[in-house]
């Protein structure tokens, strides 16, 4: 079945898949039921429960909310003809569109904070914790860079500062050998920040060699040398 506007062109929706994040499911419900009422017929709300979270679905709108706890943790946001769901109408989260393919996701988002997927049967996707967004593509090659989304997951950003590259985004193995505090995901990443970095780090501007006011250009090589140093050798 079809749901369109009462005058017969298809329904755009007002809403905000973040908005809906951290609500209850009476809340969740009113929103949906609301969106709902824009298309003829009106559709059903489907709820379904599991030990460790429930699901609450309009295919019909194109959306999905995953509760966990009794609130919204995650929003999936459907294209058209995926698992049975109408397209989403709404306005996607950081300028995305259903036309743009997975190239066009990366050249927009930047490169993702994980990748999952892939092989013979899984359909490939890509994580931006920052960002609070996951998307699905439709196909399971990586190779395929004109991989249609499938879905997308919208839940809670995650501050950078939890375990995440300073620079990238990606999940942090290494931090910054000086004040402890900055994390990167590879020396590479480190050398890349340095020297924007460097005007915090406190254990770079706490070592006396640096804080020394003689001659500039002798302050100059000093810089230079701790520098390299740094940026090759302190990682922990």
């Amino acid at each position: 079945m079809v749901w369109e506007a009462p005058a017969g062109a298809p329904v755009e929706l007002c809403f905000e898949a973040i908005d809906l994040l951290g609500l209850d499911q009476a809340a969740c419900s009113s929103v949906l039921e609301d969106l709902a009422k824009k298309l003829r017929p009106i559709p059903p709300l489907e709820f379904k429960s599991f030990s460790d979270c429930s699901y609450l679905t309009c295919k019909a709108l194109g959306v999905q909310v995953r509760l966990v706890s009794g609130k919204a943790d995650v929003v999936f946001l459907y294209n058209e003809n995926v698992e049975g769901f109408s397209q989403f109408r709404g306005t996607l989260p950081e300028g995305l569109e259903w036309t743009h393919e997975s190239k066009d996701v990366i050249l927009m988002l930047g490169e993702p904070s994980d990748k999952y997927g892939g092989g013979r049967f899984r359909a490939v996707g890509i994580s931006y914790e920052t960002l609070g967004l996951d998307i699905q593509f439709k196909e399971s090659s990586w190779e395929d860079q004109k991989n249609p989304i499938a879905f997308i997951s919208v839940f809670q950003r995650l501050d950078p500062s939890h375990g995440l590259c300073e620079l990238c985004g990606k999940h942090a193995s290494f931090r910054c050998g000086l004040c402890k505090n900055k994390r990167y995901c590879s020396s590479d990443c480190q050398k890349k920040d340095w020297l924007r970095h460097q005007k915090e780090c406190s254990g770079y501007l706490e070592k006396p060699s640096l804080k020394c006011d003689d001659l500039l250009p002798r302050c100059q090589q000093a810089s230079k040398l701790v520098t390299h140093k740094v940026i090759l050798d302190a990682m922990d």
